[in-house]
């Protein structure tokens, strides 16, 4: 977060972590999984910035046998236009991105067993979720 976020309070945006106590070991490349959440929070960063205000909540909770991470921002949301094709190579959102953070994320997400997608938040922004598995454990009575 803090690589990420870096200059964010500067321009107004605040933001939280909210971890539920039920969320176990997960099994994931650390690299990988901090290249999407980087990503994730720089676009809420660059979508929030113009207004010169905003919140990023970061948070983690049990979903079945995934973990479920969300980057919800405060921002101007997804045009519907563009929300099936969020997570397609070379659609972009931004004048100057050439597409493929989502696209790589995606790639990522999958790879572990995962799953991302998009909706808009209730209120106004938009919701980044994805699932990464649990790590298996050994069970000590077997």
């Amino acid at each position: 977060c803090a690589l990420a976020l870096a200059g964010a309070r500067e321009k107004g945006i605040a933001h939280r972590i909210e971890i539920d106590g039920d969320v176990g070991k997960i099994l994931i490349d650390r690299v990988q999984v901090q290249q999407v959440l980087i990503n994730l929070l720089r676009n809420a960063v660059e979508v929030m910035a113009p207004t010169g205000a905003g919140e990023i909540v970061i948070s983690a909770r049990r979903d079945d046998d995934f973990a479920r991470i969300t980057v919800a921002d405060s921002g101007p949301g997804i045009s519907p236009d563009i929300a099936d094709q969020l997570f397609q190579a070379f659609v972009s959102t931004k004048r100057d991105g050439i597409g493929l953070g989502l696209s790589i994320c995606r790639t990522i997400v999958e790879a572990h067993g995962g799953r991302i997608w998009a909706e808009s938040r209730p209120g106004g922004g938009t919701l980044f979720h994805f699932t990464v598995p649990f790590a298996e454990t050994e069970n000590a009575d077997a």
